[in-house]
């Protein structure tokens, strides 16, 4: 028979977002004829982003099993279909400071830890009816791995980490507590503990894990970064003719490690300086935001210039980023952030527009933009130096030219990452 690979993935579609790209695109890619693959996720509830969409480029051949979570945005949106009053409609967004602060105060290791007894249950009665010979859980979130430990010592089925975020020392997350961090690092150790490969989703991800767990980490890793599916770029249109320069930023924002404060100051610092450049410059935000970062844009003194573009499905967020004559994006300068590789930096450069990079020298994402020729890379308190990239880009937003040598796009793309993907099981599985 075929080698029946089990992908334990919580943000599946319908979801959409960021982290479900990863999934699809390796489902859509990997070989049928050499393997037997199913999915284990969460049925449909409440989640920020809905792109059904997704489903559509899932093979038939993928075998998908939906559980039950007790998670709190699964409550919510029970809850509010319970409600008829007409008030208080929307439902509490994750990217909420005081929900990122609770969730890591009181969840261990996350706030999905309520889908741990489900989707634990839903592998062992897959188990049965068709034995699985390899188990690839994703985090975050991190209750994946749990899942996949417990599945391991249950039933000696090797576990592969597919490491999307550090667990922890995760720049995004809020500080937790003394005693529920140590509890965190445990459990991080034991799960590695439990596995027999890692997949790293950049070099510098896979630095700092083996770094704070030297003798834990199993000696087959790999790095298979994110990337971009070149289907998904057929067709998309042309920036208009400028002015004004529009630059996109895509994707979440979130309330800590990649808010755009510089680039706002910056642009806010410039119309201050000469007038004028309020009517030949727009920033556009398309995705989600925090409230903490939604409160501080309010108080930007030039609100004309941007335009909010609130989440959209993959291929109408790629429409309009495809519409803007730069982007950019953050990261900043606090620990952990060297480790951190946005997404997508890899769509940024299949769109072939410059990038304004604000992320620590020496970081993953820098060396990324620098290596690739893909735009300028700035220090996220480097005010002047993003002055001046912006002054050279309205001089002349057509200046940038791509590299001649694309070639480097081919490691980036989805189809070439998910042969890297079917060769690491290939050695970790022995098949």
């Amino acid at each position: 028979r075929k080698p029946h690979i089990v992908f334990l993935y919580y943000y599946f579609p319908p979801m959409g977002g960021g982290g479900v790209q990863r999934i699809v695109k390796w489902l859509k890619y990997l070989d049928y004829s050499h393997l037997d693959v199913s999915v284990i996720t969460v049925k449909e509830s409440h989640y920020y982003a809905a792109d059904p969409s997704l489903l559509q480029e899932i093979p038939d051949a993928v075998r998908i099993v939906r559980t039950d979570s007790f998670d709190p945005f699964r409550l919510a949106a029970w809850l509010k279909k319970r409600d008829t009053s007409p008030k208080n409609k929307e439902l509490p967004r994750e990217s909420s400071d005081w929900l990122r602060r609770l969730s890591a105060a009181v969840f261990i290791p996350d706030s999905r830890v309520g889908w741990f007894p489900f989707a634990l249950m839903a592998l062992l009665h897959l188990h049965r009816e068709h034995p699985i010979d390899g188990v690839v859980a994703s985090m975050p979130p991190y209750t994946a791995g749990l899942v996949g430990a417990a599945f391991h010592a249950w039933q000696q089925v090797p576990l592969i980490l597919d490491y999307r975020d550090a667990w922890c020392g995760n720049a995004y997350f809020p500080k937790r507590p003394g005693m529920v961090e140590k509890i965190h690092q445990w459990l991080e150790k034991t799960v590695l503990n439990h596995a027999s490969g890692v997949v790293f989703v950049n070099p510098a991800l896979q630095r700092h894990v083996k770094a704070r767990y030297p003798l834990n980490t199993p000696g087959a890793q790999t790095v298979i970064r994110n990337g971009f599916d070149p289907d998904d770029f057929r067709d998309l249109p042309v920036p208009p003719p400028a002015p004004p320069v529009r630059v996109g930023i895509l994707g979440s924002v979130y309330s800590r490690g990649n808010r755009p404060l510089l680039l706002l100051n910056a642009i806010s610092a410039l119309v201050r300086e000469e007038p004028e450049l309020k009517d030949r410059l727009r920033v556009c935000f398309i995705g989600k935001w925090s409230p903490g970062f939604l409160e501080f844009a309010r108080k930007f003194p030039f609100p004309e210039m941007i335009e909010w573009h609130p989440y959209l499905p993959h291929h109408q967020a790629l429409q309009e980023a495809a519409k803007c004559h730069a982007l950019s994006l953050t990261i900043e300068d606090i620990p952990g952030s060297h480790a951190i590789t946005p997404g997508r930096i890899y769509e940024y450069l299949a769109l072939r527009r410059p990038v304004l990079a604000i992320c620590p020298p020496g970081s993953d994402l820098a060396s990324l933009v620098e290596s690739t020729g893909a735009g300028t890379v700035i220090a996220p308190n480097d005010l002047e130096g993003l002055k001046q990239a912006i002054r050279a880009l309205l001089r002349n937003p057509d200046a940038f030219t791509p590299p001649e040598n694309s070639g480097y796009l081919t490691t980036f793309s989805r189809q070439e990452q998910t042969q890297q993907l079917y060769q690491f099981l290939q050695h970790v599985l022995d098949f």
